[in-house]
């Protein structure tokens, strides 16, 4: 008997979707501006448990884990198979000031779990499209099918020091940066160069559907190919043309005491002008922006620092 995978998914959300997702709090007015709080107890462990447990669904395809034994302790085993990921060649091995496995596992929680929505690019393509050894595209790349339409969801991760980190970094893979003395140019992910060649690299690679979504998806794929591969074509005009809807999803986890959205009102509304101003200069008219705080008691190296230490 094997695990269904829905019962893999309600295992998350049951045992550990309220440990960080667990009070989501707005601005009244600017519905783009959300923060979750939680209890502060044992706050580092629970980091620890949702990323390790997580992090084999977030790695592998999701019907490879169908071979858990619905008859053993799901969360044993998933620690079991993780430890396996964290070791493996999958997971990059980086310091852990810069490794960004941490922010982008939590948003793939949040993105799938919490919102439940579809990933639509497999893990190995979430890496640099001229690059196997680090990543630099999108977090990642999701679908929706809201009333029939498929929407694209591209989201951003950052598990930073505070604040002003989270501002700064998010609003830099916006826009990029430019050259300096020590460092190239960083070319911005909201802009028609980027996303047409990672895009393109994203479809060409493949990814993982439910089969009750293929029916809607092969079709639009099959066209989506046909365009970028024989007709010359690019991802960009092609979503625009069939006036498919893009959301941007910038999430951010940083310590700061303030649990108060309005607090950080400065800091949501540079980045959602930020965005606002690249979608509508590559052409983009449906588009919507979410941008998610989750501000912490212990620092990101305290937390980080306990995740790695699980797997030593």
């Amino acid at each position: 008997m094997s695990l269904d995978l829905k019962d893999l998914e309600s295992y998350f959300e049951v045992e550990h979707k309220n440990k960080i997702f667990c009070t989501r709090l707005c601005v009244d007015d600017k519905k783009f501006c959300i923060l979750y709080d939680y209890s502060k107890k044992d706050e580092i462990d629970k980091f620890v448990s949702n990323f390790t447990e997580y992090l084999p669904y977030y790695v592998y395809n999701a019907d490879s884990l169908e071979s858990i034994d619905p008859q053993e302790s799901i969360g044993k085993r998933l620690a079991e198979i993780s430890k396996m990921c964290w070791n493996g060649p999958t997971v990059p091995k980086r310091d852990l000031k810069v490794n960004g496995i941490f922010g982008e596992v939590f948003l793939d929680f949040y993105e799938r779990i919490v919102k439940k929505e579809k990933l639509a690019s497999t893990y190995a393509s979430r890496r640099d499209f001229k690059s196997k050894s680090e990543n630099k595209g999108f977090d990642n790349v999701l679908f929706a099918i809201n009333n029939n339409e498929i929407e694209f969801v591209f989201a951003e991760s950052k598990f930073v020091a505070n604040r002003s980190s989270a501002n700064t970094a998010l609003v830099s893979d916006i826009t990029g940066t430019p050259a300096t003395k020590d460092k190239p140019e960083v070319i911005g992910h909201l802009t028609l160069d980027f996303m047409n060649d990672y895009i393109t690299f994203v479809v060409e690679k493949g990814a993982f559907f439910s089969d009750s979504d293929k029916k809607l998806l092969k079709p639009f794929f099959k066209e989506l190919n046909d365009v970028l591969m024989n007709k010359g074509g690019n991802f960009i005009s092609f979503l625009i043309e069939k006036e498919v809807k893009i959301n941007c999803v910038f999430f951010a986890i940083f310590k700061c005491a303030s649990i108060t959205p309005a607090d950080y009102i400065a800091a949501y509304n540079e980045i959602e002008s930020t965005a606002k101003s690249h979608l509508e200069n590559m052409g983009f008219k449906k588009y919507g922006i979410e941008i998610v705080f989750i501000p912490t008691h212990a620092s990101s190296m305290e937390i980080k620092g306990a995740i790695d230490g699980y797997y030593q």
